[in-house]
């Protein structure tokens, strides 16, 4: 009988299919390794292009804060010449207050009214007169009333008086005056207080 030793064979076959399995491993590796790069890379390129959009967004960050600091500049100065500009636009209109008070009161006059005191004391104003009757006394109540420099204008007293040329009536009036005056609509009648209070005839 023959006998055939099969043993180098079937370690030939075993060296095959190691080396079969080696390579198999070697490219799983290979393939793993590969889509570990390609993560790598693409996370890299997107982590920089992140930086530079960092960069970037600070440097546009800096560049508006200071543009922000030259608008704040800016808005002080304005600030400041409204001021100023406030300042001298009130002197202006203290220093010619009084004569615009002046003006309004000799132009609110009526004619055949005349006017014995004009009493001011912290805004508060006192006008004391005479006049030929009644209706020229109101007269001059409404043309008060409708300036810009007297307000809450009120009758607190009228007499009648005698003079050689005849009755005349005394009065007595109240109101507020501002040398700073806001400008105002004409005011009504309704506007004017008038006293029922009246002193008999002398």
């Amino acid at each position: 009988m023959i006998r055939v030793n099969l043993l180098p064979v079937k370690e030939l076959q075993a060296a095959v299919g190691r080396r079969r399995e080696l390579t198999i491993g070697a490219i799983v590796l290979g393939g793993f390794a590969s889509v570990l790069l390609v993560l790598f890379l693409v996370q890299y390129y997107r982590l920089s292009s992140l930086a530079s959009e960092l960069a970037s967004l600070r440097s546009e960050i800096q560049a508006l804060s200071v543009r922000l600091k030259e608008v704040d500049d800016l808005q002080n100065k304005i600030k400041e010449y409204t001021n100023k500009h406030n300042i001298f636009s009130d002197l202006n209109k203290k220093k010619s207050g009084p004569v615009g008070v002046m003006e309004s009161l000799s132009a609110a006059t009526p004619p055949r009214l005349w006017l014995t005191e004009f009493k001011e004391t912290g805004g508060r104003l006192t006008i004391n007169g005479t006049a030929a009757d009644n209706q020229t006394v109101a007269e001059f109540l409404r043309a008060l009333a409708e300036t810009a420099y007297f307000r809450e204008v009120e009758l607190v007293e009228t007499a009648q008086v005698g003079q050689e040329s005849g009755p005349f009536k005394k009065f007595s009036i109240r109101s507020v005056v501002s040398y700073l005056p806001a400008p105002k609509p004409p005011t009504t009648s309704g506007g004017v207080k008038e006293s029922t209070k009246e002193g008999k005839q002398s």
